[in-house]
């Protein structure tokens, strides 16, 4: 019921959204490409027992490449990853969900909540990725999950459940770790202020649930050490002073030998500019300040407290990787978007003019990715 009355009273955040999932649908008819052709290959072999991409194993992080072989149909693939295509949506609605509870936690105004998820949901990157086969939609829904039980009431039940999400996060891509920090801080919270009985509790649990992140490090381990990866994320960091390497190419001084065209700072900016490949290095510089500028002038609860050290210990992650497609910052686009509100109001913008920004800009995306439908289907039709 809460459901179907913000609906009547929120009309045009209803029409954006849904004219977000009528976008997001189109993924639907269209072939795999990129990394999902790889995660089909690997999810292919699982089923006759090896993890290979083709003839040698394969490191690549388990979860897409598992989560495709339970929608593997042999006699009709296409309808395998039609299925696996509306449960990747599906896992986005959770996210959206998850951030929306963590920001009402947050004490922020209902209507701004809804407009930083209505500009998540129609920008450009996220229709393409969310529905795909790539790994965003499983991120976005563990990294909210993750943010909205770390900071819920302290007890053994929402540690717990941040740890899975941690973990399934870790085995999603492994830059994701680095939240591990975050981990061992909650865990030193329960330490300070809970029983003996509970702690041993927690360490108990916490093993099990474990156990099968270790057993695949295990592995990978192995296969790194012995050079058997026929597909390795971790190619980049074999080779001599590779670390400054990657620091350049994640800051975007270089372009990184792996890819077709600079990434790391320089891509942030097109993370909200809906051109194909658009990078600037001045605009993008701007943007992570200003956002960041917004927190630390307005930043009120732990939960954002949290949130910032969150989003700068990813993006430091990702330059030590010397990586950062516009993609891999969907995940954070709401935690950017409230830094933003918050710089906003630091100069005294009322809600309302900030909730009208956020509805024009979503019918802008709106315009071009209606167009992108058109085309995307008399080419296919």
């Amino acid at each position: 019921m809460k459901i179907l009355s913000l609906i009547k009273q929120e009309k045009i955040f209803t029409i954006i959204f849904f004219f977000s999932l009528i976008s997001s649908l189109r993924t639907l008819i269209l072939p795999l490409q990129g990394d999902e052709l790889t995660y089909a290959m690997i999810s292919d072999n699982i089923l006759t027992g090896k993890y290979y991409q083709v003839n040698y194993p394969s490191t690549v992080t388990p979860i897409i490449p598992f989560i495709m072989s339970f929608f593997k149909v042999n006699s009709f693939p296409h309808l395998g990853f039609i299925l696996n295509k509306l449960f990747n949506i599906g896992l986005m609605f959770f996210g959206f969900r998850f951030a929306y509870l963590f920001f009402k936690e947050q004490k922020l105004n209902q209507r701004v909540i809804l407009s930083i998820l209505a500009i998540t949901a129609t920008n450009t990157i996220g229709i393409a990725f969310f529905p795909s086969l790539y790994p965003e939609s499983i991120l976005f829904f563990c990294f909210w999950g993750f943010m909205y039980y770390f900071n819920s009431e302290l007890n053994t039940n929402t540690f717990l459940k941040t740890f899975i999400f941690f973990l399934l996060l870790s085995i999603t891509r492994y830059l994701y770790l680095i939240l591990g920090l975050l981990v061992v801080y909650k865990f030193y919270q329960h330490f300070k202020h809970r029983d003996r009985k509970s702690i041993y509790k927690l360490i108990t649990y916490s093993t099990i649930l474990a156990l099968p992140l270790l057993f695949w490090f295990k592995y990978v381990y192995f296969i790194e050490m012995q050079n058997l990866s026929e597909i390795s994320y971790f190619n980049r960091f074999k080779t001599d002073n590779q670390l400054l390497y990657n620091i350049k190419a994640g800051l975007g001084l270089i372009q990184h030998h792996e890819v077709s065209r600079i990434n790391g700072i320089p891509a942030f900016v097109s993370l909200f500019i809906p051109i194909t490949g658009f990078r600037n290095y001045i605009f993008s510089t701007l943007l992570i300040f200003a956002f960041i500028y917004g927190y630390l002038k307005k930043m009120k609860t732990e939960g954002l407290k949290i949130l910032l050290t969150s989003i700068i210990l990813l993006m430091t992650g990702l330059i030590l990787a010397g990586t950062g497609f516009s993609r891999y910052w969907l995940i954070l686009l709401p935690g950017f978007f409230l830094g933003y509100y918050l710089l906003a109001t630091k100069f005294k913008v009322k809600d309302e003019w900030f909730i009208y920004a956020s509805q024009f800009i979503c019918f802008i995306y709106i315009t071009n990715e209606l167009r992108l439908d058109y085309l995307i289907l008399t080419k296919i039709l």
